[in-house]
């Protein structure tokens, strides 16, 4: 186990940069905190480059492992209560394919914390193909520590609006306010798509210039819209029960 004690390490200043969205593009690199997403990553065969602990261990990662000094851990850290352990792991981005199963659609999310939540139902559901149009990178590190371990069984995929069309071969369910309210959906095929906006400004003028069927969830008491993790994550448990078997 090697000990690295500078913050000013060029190791360290080199996995810092990783918090940045371009330096995650070009190294397809990202860093992984906690014990438990590491664990989640090392079961799902990912890639370790480094692992990076502020304690001794014997542990066997398949790759180097670094003792940090406090301060230059610190520098990697984006928790306020670390476990002490990050991982430099390669995540790649996946090309664009047609989808196999129930899919979602995300149109400008921008909240890593809403990106999270909604790859974390949309796992629990089977919804395991994403495409992300214009959204927050899905490879941003409070993105990834929000999916607790799950964005690593689905596929995402950043789509231009071209490949996007190529969707629409398939059932498109979009969540608008205008749309029918989702409980007269009597039955939904065996396999469709579902399409979710931005959280301020719903679908794109783009997107809608598809064939969509557009579905609501009824409000009562004067609220106007959820957000949009929870309205997904809604939409996909109602629409998935009326699916044909």
């Amino acid at each position: 186990m090697k000990e690295i004690i500078s913050k000013d390490n060029k190791l360290i200043k080199e996995w810092a940069k990783l918090k940045q969205k371009k330096f995650v593009d070009k190294t397809d690199c990202v860093l992984l905190e906690g014990i438990t997403l590491i664990n989640e990553a090392e079961q799902r065969n990912v890639k370790f480059e480094a692992v990076c602990t502020n304690f001794q261990t014997d542990e066997d990662f398949g790759c180097p492992t670094y003792f940090l000094k406090e301060n230059a851990f610190k520098v990697l850290s984006g928790t306020e209560n670390s476990q002490g352990i990050i991982a430099v792991a390669k995540m790649p981005k996946n090309k664009f394919s047609l989808p196999k199963g129930n899919f979602l659609v995300l149109d400008q999310i921008k909240d890593p914390g809403n990106l999270g939540t909604i790859i974390r139902t949309a796992v629990a559901c089977g919804f395991c193909e994403i495409y992300c149009l214009n959204c927050v990178s899905f490879r941003n590190e409070k993105v990834i520590r929000s999916t607790m371990g799950t964005i690593f069984d689905c596929k995402i995929m950043d789509i231009t609006l071209d490949e996007f069309n190529s969707l629409s071969k398939y059932l498109l369910y979009s969540a608008e306010m205008s749309g029918k309210s989702v409980f007269e959906i009597k039955s939904t095929p065996k396999q469709f798509g579902i399409v979710v906006g931005n959280e301020a400004h719903g679908i794109s003028e783009e997107v809608k210039k598809t064939k969509l069927e557009a579905v609501s969830l009824p409000m009562k008491n004067k609220v106007e819209s959820l957000n949009a993790g929870v309205a997904c994550g809604i939409l996909m448990y109602i629409l998935l029960s009326k699916q044909k078997q």
